[in-house]
């Protein structure tokens, strides 16, 4: 009975150390400090105007977990902003977008929940799940807490990507989109 327990026990271990090791292999981490000075740079094409190549960049990082990107890819997908105008794309960034929490980012999400007909809704809303499926929280390892404002009593609900080994963000650039999003 004990040698059963014990072949248990290390094929447990084992299989663990798989899914671990697996979990950081090298394909799917980056240097925190090149994934921030990307993520940056592609900021700051958003922020010059330059909207046809920010949005392939801004993307990017949507599909990495990256809140605050997620956020200004579904706004450009609305506004026509470096793409034709895509509201199914708009629905489902702004809906994983909005696992953040931000009262200010639910205001376009809730302008489509009023314009859109019921049954383009049905699908905005399935496509919105897909998304956050795909880059949301717990796809793409990310912590959301809430945090204190300075200055004011209330606090705001931050995400932000975990470090899966130190100064390592884990990313998975090899999910495709939903299928009613292309």
């Amino acid at each position: 009975m004990s040698k059963h327990i014990v072949k248990i026990s290390i094929l447990i271990m084992t299989l663990s150390f798989s899914i671990f090791s697996h979990a950081v292999s090298d394909d799917k981490i980056m240097k925190a400090n090149d994934y921030n000075r990307a993520l940056k740079s592609a900021m700051m094409l958003y922020k010059n105007n330059k909207y046809v190549k920010a949005l392939p960049a801004l993307e990017l990082f949507a599909r990495r977990g990256d809140k605050m990107a997620q956020y200004i890819v579904g706004t450009m997908y609305l506004n026509a902003q470096g793409s034709e105008q895509d509201l199914m794309k708009s629905y489902a960034w702004l809906t994983v977008a909005n696992e953040q929490k931000s009262k200010v980012w639910l205001k376009p999400l809730e302008m489509l929940n009023e314009k859109l007909p019921s049954d383009y809704l049905v699908l905005a809303k399935e496509e919105g799940l897909n998304y956050v499926d795909k880059f949301g929280i717990t796809t793409q390892r990310l912590s959301c807490k809430n945090i204190k404002v300075i200055g004011s009593r209330s606090k705001s609900h931050h995400c932000k990507k975990l470090q899966v080994k130190k100064g390592y963000y884990y990313i998975n650039d090899n999910i495709s989109y939903a299928k009613n999003s292309l």
